[in-house]
């Protein structure tokens, strides 16, 4: 299993476009939820939650819900 560092990957860059994309589209995510998803698409990587409904606003984010 890779650990991964938040220094490893210009999440703050991704966070701050999504935000603007987001707010511009009348669809703002929580600032937890928008730097989670920051960091998983800076990380190239597909997201595990069970917050399908407000991530999948996030485009390009991979989003899995492995409960249901």
């Amino acid at each position: 299993m890779t650990a991964w560092s938040l220094s490893a990957a210009p999440a703050d860059q991704y966070y701050g476009q999504l935000r603007s994309h987001l707010e511009s589209m009348g669809t703002p995510i929580g600032p937890n939820d928008l730097f989670i998803a920051a960091h998983a698409l800076a990380l190239d990587l597909t997201l595990i939650t069970d917050n399908i409904r407000e991530l999948s606003r996030v485009p390009n984010l991979r989003v899995e819900n492995w409960l249901g």
